[in-house]
């Protein structure tokens, strides 16, 4: 039996990578793997800050020193320096245990650099989750990068998943065009409110202005920014919103029995890598309505970045052309299980 260690974030912290790495533990598993979890993240939130994380991370070394050997070690982490970390001591463990990266955000020419070049040295195979990235790698990578999308199935069987609050229930229950957007409010660095929260609010907006009776569903993940959340609060109150509009903060548990219940998943980012929840609604049978910042799956709706009038208009395309775009969906729909495809990478020389 094969020993796995999977590093990597783990629900209860929810996001694509979490969930998609908890599957994949879940797959090998059934499969017949030994596996082991060293979580990112930190088990108390109050302390779940980036420097208690990182100086968990700094004992990941010691850890595997007193832990019986791994056959594969998969690392699904963010950043360079994290990478270039386990470059810097990787020569200390067997070569006979297998170091492999999945990258989950967009690669870009960020490894092309002489401190990206030293951070992939340490990994033995290298996995781009985002379509075309693996032409960013250098070329003496190259043979041994993979391009696998990071989307895990989910097993749905649990009837107690498919519950919701009454207050949601009764939303869900309305007779609307239900629209849903997750994310986090993201407004340092280059992009302003990465996610698109404002642009779903603002959609909702004219939607209703021209008739069309929607509602929009927000769960907001996290925030660097009680400023702006506090501002679209107002902005929500003031175009006369409120009824129209369910807000949630953090995520008790998967998107699947949410996205089950609703008529369309937007996906308006200002960046972003093969998105898990795209991946997630299509597999669902759900309509996407998402940006064209990166290639997306196929039977996603894809309109012209920050153009509010692209997304109003392929909307309401979607609102009159519903059914014969849901059975477009249906028929692509292959029900791939990307986890196979990971897990030949451990099996692979």
């Amino acid at each position: 039996m094969k020993r796995i260690l999977l590093v990597s974030p783990f629900p209860p912290y929810i996001g694509g990578v979490s969930v998609s790495v908890q599957r994949l533990s879940e797959q090998l598993i059934k499969d017949g793997y030994y596996v082991d979890k060293f979580n990112t993240q930190t088990w108390n939130k109050r302390f779940n800050n980036k420097v208690i994380k990182f100086l968990k991370y700094l004992g990941l070394p010691l850890f595997l020193a007193f832990s019986r050997r791994y056959d594969v070690i998969h690392f699904h982490v963010s950043k360079i320096v994290p990478k270039l970390y386990v470059s810097l001591w990787r020569q200390l463990f067997s070569r006979e245990t297998k170091f492999i990266l999945t990258i989950h955000g967009y690669a870009g020419n960020a490894f092309r650099s002489k401190r990206g070049h030293l951070a992939l040295r340490g990994f033995d195979r290298i996995i781009c989750v985002k379509q075309g990235d693996r032409e960013n790698m250098p070329s003496d990578y190259l043979m041994k990068t993979a391009e696998i999308p990071a989307f895990i199935p989910p097993v749905i069987e649990d009837n107690d998943a498919l519950k919701f609050p009454r207050d949601l229930e009764l939303f869900l229950n309305r007779d609307s065009f239900r629209m849903l957007i997750n994310g986090f409010v993201i407004t340092k660095g280059n992009y302003n409110d990465l996610y698109g929260l404002r642009d779903a609010v603002i959609l909702l907006e004219k939607l209703r202005k021209m008739g069309r009776n929607a509602d929009l569903i927000i769960i907001v993940l996290g925030s660097d920014s009680e400023i702006f959340v506090r501002d679209l609060k107002t902005y929500i109150k003031s175009a006369d919103l409120e009824g129209n509009i369910f807000w949630m903060e953090g995520a008790n548990g998967e998107l699947w029995p949410l996205l089950k219940r609703v008529n369309v998943l937007l996906r308006p980012t200002k960046t972003d890598g093969d998105a898990m929840s795209v991946r997630e609604a299509l597999y669902l049978k759900v309509p996407v309505i998402t940006s064209d910042v990166v290639p997306r799956p196929d039977g996603s709706v894809v309109y012209k970045s920050g153009s509010q009038q692209d997304i109003l208009d392929k909307t309401i395309w979607l609102i009159d052309n519903y059914d014969s775009h849901v059975a477009s969906i249906i028929a692509r729909n292959t029900g791939e299980n990307f986890a196979k495809k990971i897990i030949q990478q451990y099996e692979s020389n």
